[in-house]
């Protein structure tokens, strides 16, 4: 009796063993699909290929930025940027400028950037300056700037539209892209109060009558100097010498 007990009571548990484990390896099994997929799953803005995120970083990275400005309030020296960042002809012109600037006198405390959106077509505003200002309000508008006219050959293939947008937010360390996707819809209201500034930078440059092209406008203690045509950037150097 004693040999034919432990044999009754081993079989009676074994079943019991055996769904536990067979429970056990579906639970690992689901949960390595799980891992597997959120290791391959890609970001965003890595789908889409966009380019010079690490690049932004470096160069905006730790400059005080609030909406549009860049750099320090006490500067001696504020530069007006008008451009805009759907300008295909002009990629060239705001990667020569706007890093040298912020790597040179706004880090050194010497100069104040300002960024106006400046539409050089017919339309008075272009989608892209609802982005920028939906990153502006999360103090990201260089950045975005930036990675908008880094990768202006992605939107020719990807289209400029929302999608594309969303995902040069996505790019940004820090920003949050729920936020910014609410802010950016809100912009597109006709009332609204980015429409309202986008108007109001559109305005100043018809007052200063700046053609369609970037321009720069460099305000000091020494007066004022208004740069058309895409200055370069010894030119630049130079105005902000002569204003300080």
């Amino acid at each position: 009796m004693s040999t034919t007990a432990p044999e009754s009571s081993g079989a009676a548990r074994r079943p019991g063993r055996f769904r536990l484990i067979a429970v056990l390896l579906v639970g690992f099994v689901v949960l390595g699909i799980a891992i597997v997929g959120m290791s391959t799953r890609e970001a965003t803005n890595e789908f889409r290929g966009v380019d010079g995120v690490n690049d932004a970083q470096r160069i905006f990275g730790g400059e005080f930025q609030l909406g549009e400005r860049l750099g320090q309030g006490n500067a001696p020296v504020q530069v007006q940027v008008f451009t805009d960042v759907q300008a295909a002809g002009f990629t060239d012109w705001f990667l020569d400028v706007v890093p040298a600037l912020t790597d040179g006198p706004v880090r050194d405390g010497d100069i104040l950037l300002l960024l106006r959106n400046r539409s050089l077509t017919r339309n008075p505003t272009q989608i892209s300056f609802f982005g920028i200002e939906a990153a502006a309000d999360q103090a990201y508008a260089w950045n975005y700037a930036y990675l908008a006219v880094r990768n202006l050959d992605l939107a020719r293939d990807v289209g400029f539209d929302e999608e594309f947008l969303e995902d040069l937010a996505a790019a940004i360390t820090g920003i949050d892209i729920a936020i910014w996707k609410a802010d950016y819809e809100q912009g597109l209201e006709p009332d609204s109060e980015v429409m309202m500034r986008l108007e109001e930078q559109d305005k100043l440059a018809i007052d200063l009558g700046l053609r369609a092209a970037p321009a720069v406008v460099i305000n000091g203690p020494g007066g004022t100097e208004v740069l058309q045509d895409a200055p370069g950037l010894d030119q630049i150097r130079a105005a902000i010498e002569s204003v300080r």
